[in-house]
């Protein structure tokens, strides 16, 4: 008998403690490394950063801020076409964002429509069985109550899959990615992305400038010149007077 109790004793010693749940260390590590990433790309450390930003993204391969700073560190080590990959990844996942949001908001209007469908058919229930009692009457009241508070809850937004936003500056980026392995008309699309998320976005004005003037547009790229001045960014002089010689000549 004491035998028996030993060996179970043993048997639960041997057993390891239930674990944590994974995805909360996931997020934790992979937000590190995402961190130590961008210090690393402020402190001039590309290959570095490129280490961490790749090791955030073994824990979490849409981790949209890891892939941004992929990219950047990609475009600082002259890695264009890499750079390009990551950008196009870290759009795409932002993107993706406002599908799942949507899914989410589905089933969060399904499963309280669910809830409201099971609550009237007690509340048909309780009025079919007739019983006029103070408990009864109560318990009549709190359904009627809840399905009320389910009732007056607005739908959390669209239930299509809309896409998510993609930030200006993430367009800007793979903007200048493409611009680099010489992608004009997606450098183009995407700056004017960029615009259309921030319309006073200085860089990608002038940016576009430059895609305007290389495609022979030469009165709108110096629109774009205007307004990135406009909104205070310092425009490069080269860029400035390359326009002006390209209008010159056009007059």
């Amino acid at each position: 008998m004491h035998g028996a109790i030993l060996t179970v004793l043993i048997l639960m010693g041997a057993q390891a403690p239930p674990a944590r749940p994974p995805v909360t260390v996931d997020v934790q590590r992979a937000t590190q490394h995402d961190r130590d990433g961008w210090t690393a790309l402020k402190d001039g450390r590309a290959d570095l950063a490129l280490t961490e930003f790749q090791a955030a993204l073994q824990v979490n391969p849409e981790y949209a801020d890891a892939l941004h700073g992929l990219g950047k560190a990609n475009m600082a080590l002259q890695r264009y076409p890499d750079a390009v990959s990551a950008l196009e990844r870290c759009r795409l996942s932002y993107l993706h964002g406002g599908t799942e949001d949507a899914e989410r908001r589905l089933i969060e209007t399904g499963a309280r429509q669910a809830e409201l469908q099971k609550l009237k058919q007690q509340l048909s229930q309780a009025q079919l069985n007739g019983d006029q009692s103070i408990g009864s009457n109560n318990y009549v009241a709190n359904l009627r109550q809840q399905i009320r508070d389910l009732e007056g809850v607005r739908d959390p937004g669209p239930m299509v899959a809309e896409e998510g936003a993609v930030p200006a500056f993430v367009s800007l980026e793979l903007g200048s990615a493409y611009f680099r392995v010489n992608r004009l008309a997606d450098a183009e699309h995407m700056f004017r992305d960029a615009i259309a998320a921030e319309p006073k976005f200085g860089e990608a004005h002038s940016n576009l400038a430059l895609v305007c003037l290389l495609t022979n547009r030469a009165a709108e790229a110096e629109e774009h010149i205007r307004i990135a001045e406009e909104a205070k960014f310092k425009v490069n002089p080269e860029l400035k007077r390359r326009v002006r010689e390209a209008l010159g000549k056009q007059s």
